[in-house]
């Protein structure tokens, strides 16, 4: 799996010292969930093969009741999915719904604790491409815990990987009807774009240094699908930095930022900060904050969807 290479409360800003080393562990405790799980692999579950969205060949089990979950995204999934009493575990960045937070936590999204995951004895693991690295699915294989990778790297994209998570979950009935539900409601803001004009937006992930969303993410999609254009999707990787001098020729309409605990400073500062008040977006008061739902690719995406072109048609009505 890829690494997404940023991480904050959301799941979408840099984790301090998460490196890539493998095994940590001291050589007793490390041996004792191996052997550990050489039980567990020997269960009566019986399991397919099969390969999953990032492409690795996975032994899923027929029916996995006991699920681990590695990303704050596949969290939210599941809870909407209705299948929140599966879960036996998920990271400490599992914030959304409230009762994920009551789980057993396994550590972080780049380097969970294997132990911990082992100690819970599940039936699967499921973690993204965007959240967890290859090398914790090649450790937990070895260990005998199958880690089935979901992908979305667009709005269509989180609907299919919703669809996928119901169809190995053995939920394709309820899956499909939410499904359903979230592709009208993309279809309706998809009507009421055609014809209308893309506004210039800036996605500000990160405000200092600057880092914004590249044209590979998730993000970038939302604010297309949603009647704008975002003014990075020429930049190379999923998470570009931006030098301000560059922002100001490419002359965003909108400046749009993630409405979480830890983003500062507020929108009047930016009146007030270098390089940002020569922005006309800065001086026409054009800074609007988005709910963090943005940035997981989760069923909430769509809310975020359905409020950026909300405000993408305010500004518009303005002009």
């Amino acid at each position: 799996m890829r690494t997404f290479p940023l991480k904050n409360r959301s799941g979408a800003v840099p984790e301090a010292g998460s490196g890539g080393g493998r095994g940590r562990f001291a050589g007793k405790s490390y041996f004792g969930a191996f052997a550990l799980a050489l039980l567990l692999s020997a269960s009566t579950l019986s399991a397919r093969m099969v390969t999953d969205q990032t492409g690795r060949r996975v032994n899923l089990p027929e029916h996995p009741r006991r699920l681990v979950s590695i990303a704050p995204s596949i969290t939210e999934t599941l809870y909407a999915l209705g299948l929140g009493e599966r879960l036996v575990g998920d990271t400490d960045y599992c914030d959304y719904p409230p009762q994920a937070k009551a789980l057993p936590h396994v550590g972080a999204m780049l380097n969970p604790s294997l132990e911990k995951i082992v100690a819970l004895n599940p039936d699967l693991v499921l973690g993204t491409d965007e959240a967890n690295r290859r090398e914790t699915a090649d450790q937990l294989e070895r260990l005998g815990i199958p880690l089935y990778g979901v992908t979305a790297h667009t709005v269509d994209g989180a609907l299919q990987s919703l669809e996928d998570l119901g169809h190995i979950l053995d939920w394709d009935p309820p899956t499909r009807k939410i499904v359903a539900s979230l592709r009208a409601r993309v279809a309706a803001v998809d009507q009421q774009m055609q014809g209308q004009t893309r506004m210039k937006v800036l996605f500000v992930v990160q405000y200092r240094p600057l880092i914004t969303a590249g044209s590979q993410t998730f993000i970038s999609n939302v604010i297309e699908r949603a009647g704008g254009v975002s003014i990075s999707s020429d930049l190379k990787g999923e998470w570009p930095h931006m030098g301000l001098e560059d922002v100001l020729s490419r002359a965003p309409d909108i400046i749009l930022l993630p409405q979480t605990e830890t983003f500062a400073p507020s929108l009047d500062e930016f009146q007030k900060l270098s390089g940002w008040r020569d922005l006309e977006a800065v001086k026409n008061h054009r800074l609007y904050l988005v709910s963090e739902t943005i940035m997981r690719p989760s069923p909430r995406l769509i809310d975020a969807l359905e409020e950026v072109a909300r405000i993408l048609r305010t500004v518009r009505a303005g002009e």
